[in-house]
């Protein structure tokens, strides 16, 4: 029996300088959404005031606001009041540094600025669905209606036979919205039932239906099925090490963000693959 091989994740052109400039442009994507991450939950513009120490108020001078480095050379610490500056703040830039560029080693330019607007979205709401258990609507069904809208002007985020074909990758991309919609909703429904509980919020029903507009009906079934699981192995784990009980709270949004990212990053090429093996494994057996 002849199985497939693993495809190349990783089959982009990209000149090494322009990698590095991708770099730079993650970290201050990376900056920018961490503004997003504290100011979205207070009803605070994201543009104004300029970047300004939380603590007192006071701007942060540009050679102080270099993402990653800014942190690294000022130890942690606000260098206008000594304020401890979270290690988050760098982990965000260097994380998003390292996502652009492999966004566009994997996908083709316009696809892959495309993702960089989707990855964005889930680190957002993701880290606001941490600190204050919510994900705001403008993420969740804005990110569902801009997957939509971008999946007509740029059809091959839906893959090489959606190219050239914007009806067809609309209405894909329609349909996975609307089952991550629903999946996810009759899984709330059902678990509220069983538990005598809230299972989840809703914002995860509509974050699900964002991932499925970008991403497409075939992923919303990975994705449910990869954050139960870690979201089921987190959580185990925490009761484990007693840092939290049965019955306690934790956000769902970064886990189903992360399955999303995954798929991004060769889960659906490993979906696939896994699937041609066991489809030319029961040929065989037959």
């Amino acid at each position: 029996m002849h199985l497939p091989p693993f495809p190349t994740l990783f089959q982009q052109p990209v000149p090494p300088l322009f990698l590095v400039f991708l770099a730079a442009v993650g970290g201050c994507v990376g900056s920018f959404l961490n503004v997003c991450i504290y100011r979205i939950p207070l009803g605070l513009s994201v543009v104004r005031p300029g970047s300004h120490c939380h603590a007192c108020g006071r701007p942060i001078p540009p050679q102080w606001n270099l993402p990653v480095l800014g942190w690294l050379l000022l130890r942690g610490r606000a260098r206008c009041c000594g304020v401890r500056i979270d290690v988050r703040y760098a982990l965000v830039e260097a994380a998003m540094a390292l996502l652009v560029p492999l966004l566009f080693l994997r996908y083709p330019p316009l696809s892959a600025t495309v993702f960089v607007l989707f990855l964005s979205g889930l680190v957002v709401a993701s880290l606001i669905d941490i600190d204050h258990f919510l994900i705001p609507d403008r993420l969740s069904i804005g990110g569902a209606i801009a997957g939509c809208l971008l999946a007509a002007l740029v059809p091959a985020i839906h893959g090489p036979a959606y190219d050239g074909r914007p009806w067809a990758a609309f209405n894909q991309s329609l349909g996975g919205a609307f089952l991550g919609g629903f999946l996810l909703w009759g899984v709330v429904v059902l678990g509220s039932k069983a538990l005598k509980k809230e299972a989840m919020g809703l914002g995860d029903v509509k974050l699900l239906a964002a991932i499925g507009a970008f991403l497409g009906w075939q992923a919303v079934l990975f994705v449910i099925m990869l954050s139960s699981f870690l979201g089921s192995g987190f959580g185990g784990a925490m009761i484990l090490l007693r840092r939290q009980v049965w019955g306690s709270r934790i956000p769902y949004g970064p886990f189903l963000a992360l399955a999303a990212v995954v798929w991004l990053f060769g889960g659906g090429t490993l979906w696939q693959v896994l699937f041609q093996w066991w489809r030319q494994g029961m040929v065989g057996i037959l």
